[in-house]
């Protein structure tokens, strides 16, 4: 195995050492050089012994950098330096099997790759991995790793994803968190499979591997119209997403203790479907779960109200009006560009101050945004 270099940045570590674009990079300090975690991996050092081929030579550079984690300038044809890794399992809930036909192609790869979890935070079903690959994010400690779990029921598991392996590739957890590698897990819910009882099952077993699991979020399973010839599957509804949240919650309270925090959450859209409020912020713990979904809502509108808190206070400035007509007007007569970089890093705050200036006075605004219950940011 090899990777083929692209190109070779000017003045660089890897231009210096002779390296030419068409290089193939065999081996870095001994280590086979396969994809980009390899590569990343193994350029962490101040002395670096390539050995490389050019056409039917093979030839050896060696470069010295003055730090170890500088970059040695070489580009490659794409980022992971070789294919994605592809899902190799039917899942009964799959979302990608339920798109609408004539769409981008790129919305019908089913991705399950380890290195796409780490650089983008894709989570993976373990079933394409072997144990030397679990092995080498150990050695090289990629973590967290985000995993899409499922259930604890290798049996069940089977059944859900139709891969004979889905039950056996479990044990990989628990190499992971006997590694010091940190997970966050997922399970999407589906009526009557890995619900009720089974849930309770896999939190139970996800709690034998200690501090390791980070987080669990539960999800419900999403259903398009575009279902023809798939699994027979149900929605949840106000009963069944009530159950959930018992459950889960049942569950943190008798082990919160142990891990000074909450260990599972439930998806906001089971609290819509449950027709309960949402938890606030606190219940999320450091949000690790956002992505999936999770205290999303509470987020946002703790964001909203502080923002509203701030515009009040802001506001009472002497000079607040004139500036705020002024602001407003250079929002919109600048270019798209610029609108993204003009409240860069203050979307609640870009929302409150649109919806208040667009009110027909002050006293409108805050009559229907300012008296919502919250506590004061200062504190």
């Amino acid at each position: 195995m090899s990777v083929k270099v692209a190109s070779v940045l000017s003045n660089s570590y890897g231009e210096r050492a002779g390296i030419l674009p068409e290089d193939e990079i065999l081996s870095i300090n001994g280590r086979e050089i396969t994809d980009v975690l390899d590569y990343r991996f193994s350029i962490q050092s101040k002395k670096l012994s390539v050995i490389l081929k050019r056409g039917l030579e093979e030839l050896s550079v060696s470069i010295r950098k003055s730090s170890e984690f500088s970059d040695i300038g070489l580009e490659f044809e794409t980022y992971l330096m070789d294919k994605q890794h592809s899902c190799k399992n039917k899942c009964i809930f799959c979302f990608v099997d339920q798109m609408p036909h004539g769409m981008r192609k790129s919305l019908y790869f089913k991705d399950d790759d380890s290195r796409l979890s780490f650089f983008f935070g894709n989570y993976v079903t373990l079933t394409n991995m072997t144990e030397a690959d679990v092995n080498r994010l150990i050695e090289m400690h990629i973590s967290p790793v985000n995993v899409s779990v499922h259930t604890m029921n290798p049996v069940l598991r089977v059944e859900m994803m139709k891969n004979p392996h889905a039950g056996d590739v479990l044990r990989y957890l628990k190499m992971l968190a006997d590694g010091g590698i940190e997970i966050n897990a997922q399970l999407v819910l589906c009526p009557g499979y890995n619900d009720r009882e089974e849930l309770d099952f896999s939190l139970n077993e996800l709690k034998k591997l200690g501090s390791s699991i980070i987080s669990v979020a539960a999800v419900p399973v999403g259903l398009t119209r575009h279902r023809d010839g798939l699994c027979n599957l149900e929605c949840f509804n106000k009963e069944t997403a009530n159950d959930v949240i018992e459950r889960i919650d049942a569950f943190n309270k008798a082990n919160y203790d142990e891990f000074s925090r909450n260990f599972a959450y439930a998806a906001d859209e089971f609290y819509i479907l449950a027709e309960r409020e949402m938890p606030g912020c606190d219940y999320y713990d450091d949000f690790r779960q956002l992505d999936n979904g999770v205290g999303l809502w509470s987020l946002t509108k703790s964001d909203f109200i502080d923002a509203v808190h701030r515009l009040r206070l802001w506001r009472e400035h002497q000079y607040a009006d004139n500036f705020s007509s002024q602001l407003f007007c250079l929002f919109c007569k600048a270019d798209m560009n610029n609108k993204r970089k003009f409240f860069e890093g203050f979307p609640a705050e870009m929302t409150v101050y649109l919806l208040w200036y667009h009110s027909h006075s002050e006293d409108e605004f805050f009559n229907q945004w300012g008296n919502i219950t919250f506590d004061d940011p200062a504190e």
